[in-house]
């Protein structure tokens, strides 16, 4: 088991801004030395996930990795099936909308719907969001089971500041997500990126559980009290909406504390 959680570390220091790697990069990293870095990238190498440059000696995501994206594309199509409704929210707030799932320790972009007007939010799909930094992770946790946000805080010792308002323990993050379940929603301003605003609220599977997250990334400086509790209400017929489009229910108790708050 320590095999394969090291070799998902090292797969998450790929990213669009970095999509080549040094071993010494990847070890120091990842915090392992050198020889088990390279341990379970030849592991990686050898299923296809990863490969190195005969070169540079670089390593690289490799081909394997877009045969499991066509397979994840075609078996869970929520890009598509969503796409409506991040539009709809996108017209209706003015600012960027997409819709996010867990993978295993982060959120992943899985679609986006961005606004005609020139200054908005780019919301990068390669980009991992944090559960603790970001609207869309914060709402996740609040609606995930014990056993899933316990996994989570297990690996937040030290959990990473982005900005001066980033959540900075596991023991601030559990009370933000009581208040976040009170409400059914989550607001984060200026917890991941300086000057962004977000607002998430969950989509729910056929057994009302938490599948996946639907929010709208605002400009900070535009979004007044006022603004935010309308973009809210919007997040929140969106996640309803993204719910039944998915053949999903909402629990009654959600919808009883969202009718509660108005």
């Amino acid at each position: 088991m320590k095999t394969v959680d090291n070799a998902m570390k090292l797969l998450s220091f790929f990213s669009a801004q970095a999509p080549e790697q040094k071993l010494s990069d990847l070890a120091r990293a990842a915090g392992m030395d050198k020889a088990s870095a390279m341990r379970s990238l030849g592991s990686l190498v050898a299923c296809g996930l990863v490969e190195q440059d005969s070169e540079t000696r670089h390593y690289r995501l490799g081909a394997g990795m877009r045969r499991l994206a066509r397979i994840r594309n075609s078996t869970v199509p929520i890009a598509v099936e969503l796409q409506h409704v991040l539009h709809d929210l996108t017209v209706q707030t003015n600012e960027t909308s997409h819709v996010s799932v867990f993978s295993g320790q982060d959120m992943t972009t899985v679609a986006v719907c961005e606004p005609s007007r020139p200054t908005r939010v780019f919301v990068d799909p390669t980009q991992p969001l944090p559960v603790h930094a970001t609207a869309s992770g914060l709402v996740f946790l609040a609606h995930a089971s014990d056993a899933v946000v316990d996994k989570v805080l297990a690996g937040m010792d030290v959990p990473m500041s982005f900005t001066a308002t980033t959540i900075s323990s596991p023991a601030e993050l559990r009370l933000r997500l009581d208040g976040i379940r009170k409400r059914g929603f989550a607001t984060a301003t200026r917890t991941f990126e300086d000057e962004v605003t977000g607002i998430a609220a969950p989509i729910f599977d056929a057994r009302g559980l938490i599948q996946a997250t639907i929010a709208a990334a605002c400009i900070s400086s535009r979004t007044t009290e006022v603004l935010a509790g309308e973009i809210e209400t919007f997040v929140l017929r969106a996640c309803l909406s993204a719910t039944r489009a998915l053949g999903g229910t909402p629990p009654a108790d959600f919808l009883h504390r969202i009718k509660e708050n108005g």
